[in-house]
Protein backbone atom coordinates (compact mmCIF):
# COMPACT_ATOMS: atom_id res chain seq x y z
CA UNK A 1 0.00 0.00 0.00
CA UNK A 2 2.66 2.38 0.62
CA UNK A 3 4.85 1.83 -2.20
CA UNK A 4 1.27 2.02 -4.20
CA UNK A 5 0.98 5.91 -2.71
CA UNK A 6 4.50 6.31 -3.05
CA UNK A 7 4.17 5.82 -7.12
CA UNK A 8 0.87 7.92 -7.11
CA UNK A 9 2.52 10.70 -5.42
CA UNK A 10 4.97 10.55 -7.89
CA UNK A 11 3.12 10.49 -11.11
CA UNK A 12 0.66 12.46 -10.10
CA UNK A 13 1.31 14.95 -6.68
CA UNK A 14 2.41 17.81 -8.79
CA UNK A 15 -0.53 17.82 -10.98
CA UNK A 16 -2.58 17.40 -7.89
CA UNK A 17 -1.12 20.27 -6.06
CA UNK A 18 -1.91 22.68 -8.91
CA UNK A 19 -5.73 21.90 -8.95
CA UNK A 20 -8.33 24.48 -8.74
CA UNK A 21 -10.90 23.74 -5.76
CA UNK A 22 -13.56 24.23 -8.42
CA UNK A 23 -10.96 21.25 -10.21
CA UNK A 24 -11.06 19.49 -7.07
CA UNK A 25 -14.62 19.16 -6.62
CA UNK A 26 -14.81 17.51 -9.98
CA UNK A 27 -12.47 15.08 -9.30
CA UNK A 28 -13.75 14.10 -6.07
CA UNK A 29 -17.41 13.49 -7.85
CA UNK A 30 -15.08 11.29 -10.37
CA UNK A 31 -13.53 9.25 -7.74
CA UNK A 32 -17.18 8.07 -7.22
CA UNK A 33 -18.47 7.82 -10.49
CA UNK A 34 -15.54 5.84 -11.46
CA UNK A 35 -15.50 3.17 -8.56
CA UNK A 36 -18.53 3.84 -6.79
CA UNK A 37 -17.82 4.88 -3.84
CA UNK A 38 -16.88 8.23 -2.21
CA UNK A 39 -13.84 9.62 -1.84
CA UNK A 40 -14.07 9.80 2.03
CA UNK A 41 -15.33 6.07 2.08
CA UNK A 42 -12.23 5.49 0.19
CA UNK A 43 -9.56 7.08 2.46
CA UNK A 44 -11.56 5.55 5.79
CA UNK A 45 -11.01 1.83 3.79
CA UNK A 46 -7.00 2.77 3.06
CA UNK A 47 -6.26 5.08 5.69
CA UNK A 48 -8.57 4.70 8.71
CA UNK A 49 -11.32 6.92 9.99
CA UNK A 50 -9.41 9.56 11.70
CA UNK A 51 -7.47 10.43 8.44
CA UNK A 52 -11.33 10.61 6.64
CA UNK A 53 -12.54 12.86 9.41
CA UNK A 54 -9.10 15.24 8.94
CA UNK A 55 -9.64 15.57 5.06
CA UNK A 56 -12.99 15.61 5.32
CA UNK A 57 -12.73 18.74 7.62
CA UNK A 58 -9.90 20.57 5.31
CA UNK A 59 -12.43 19.87 1.98
CA UNK A 60 -15.52 21.33 4.54
CA UNK A 61 -13.17 24.35 4.73
CA UNK A 62 -13.54 25.05 1.02
CA UNK A 63 -16.93 24.46 0.66
CA UNK A 64 -16.46 20.69 -0.58
CA UNK A 65 -17.18 17.78 0.42
CA UNK A 66 -15.53 14.29 0.33
CA UNK A 67 -19.00 12.55 0.74
CA UNK A 68 -20.45 13.83 -2.33
CA UNK A 69 -21.61 11.48 -4.61
CA UNK A 70 -22.28 11.80 -7.62
CA UNK A 71 -25.58 12.30 -9.50
CA UNK A 72 -25.49 11.32 -13.53
CA UNK A 73 -29.26 12.51 -13.80
CA UNK A 74 -29.12 15.28 -11.22
CA UNK A 75 -26.06 17.85 -10.37
CA UNK A 76 -23.36 16.53 -12.58
CA UNK A 77 -25.48 15.90 -15.94
CA UNK A 78 -23.26 18.37 -17.21
CA UNK A 79 -20.28 16.66 -16.67
CA UNK A 80 -21.79 13.32 -17.95
CA UNK A 81 -22.44 14.99 -21.03
CA UNK A 82 -18.65 16.11 -21.18
CA UNK A 83 -17.30 12.78 -20.77
CA UNK A 84 -19.95 11.20 -22.94
CA UNK A 85 -18.45 13.64 -25.98
CA UNK A 86 -15.20 12.60 -24.58
CA UNK A 87 -16.28 8.98 -25.05
CA UNK A 88 -17.65 9.21 -28.53
CA UNK A 89 -15.05 11.34 -30.36
CA UNK A 90 -12.26 8.95 -28.88
CA UNK A 91 -10.24 11.18 -27.08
Amino acid sequence: MKRAEKELKKQFGEELKKLTITQGRILIKLVDRETGSSSYQLVKNMRGGLSAFMWQSLALMFNSSLKKEYDAKGDDKMIELIIHQIEENGA
